[in-house]
């Protein structure tokens, strides 16, 4: 496994509980506005496939009273965890760089805070690879970077190193845009991480046909 990508899976091995702490921390305002867009998006009974679905809560338990979801995690930890509390959703342990699901076979991808720790030369792969399993017309929702950060790790994240990488949100846009969507809404969206304020780019757009 490269090396960034291990120091994320075992950091999240690592520290499972203290992310839902954090996660509970930051509440449910922007990811319920998100979780409404979809909603609003996709007709129930819909393929979804989540990357970096983490423990899947909360977001995956949400989606799955909905949809049919497959969660797609690095850290064997998580996928074992997202297993016992979302049963009603399917979870694979695996890289988003690599998908391997068949062309077209999902009606939307979502990936909440995720992207942010794969190495940022390999972003426009992860978008590559979303757009070929995505039917036409299917619906991405994405939380990237807002802010130009090269390859780094952070020494202590939570109680373990973490392994951090993305451009600002007009890159971001561009990569999305060559990647073959057609953006709907990219936005700055404002949370608590623990009290400390932090910024993502929120990213909605559909599948143009080639």
């Amino acid at each position: 496994m490269d090396p960034a990508k291990k120091i994320v899976s075992d950091g999240y091995d690592r520290v499972h509980q203290r992310y839902l702490e954090l996660v509970a921390s930051m509440g449910m305002q922007v990811r319920e506005k998100y979780l409404t867009r979809i909603r609003g998006e996709l007709p129930q009974g819909a393929r979804l496939l989540e990357l970096g679905c983490g423990t899947g809560v909360p977001m995956t338990r949400a989606l799955a009273r909905s949809y049919q979801v497959t969660g797609l995690e690095i850290s064997a930890k998580q996928v074992v965890l997202a297993r016992q509390s979302v049963p009603a959703a399917s979870f694979i342990r695996g890289d988003m760089t690599r998908l391997g699901f068949a062309t077209q076979s999902f009606d939307a991808a979502v990936s909440f805070y995720a992207i942010t720790h794969v190495p940022r030369d390999e972003h426009m792969s992860v978008l590559a690879e979303v757009h070929r399993v995505l039917r036409p017309g299917g619906l991405l929702v994405i939380t990237m970077g807002a802010g130009d950060s090269p390859d780094m790790v952070e020494a202590d994240w939570l109680g373990a190193p973490m392994f951090f990488s993305h451009f600002d949100g007009a890159t971001n846009e561009a990569l999305v845009a060559r990647a073959g969507f057609e953006i709907a809404s990219a936005e700055d969206e404002w949370e608590a991480e623990e009290g400390t304020p932090v910024c993502f780019h929120w990213i909605v757009a559909k599948k143009v046909s080639r």
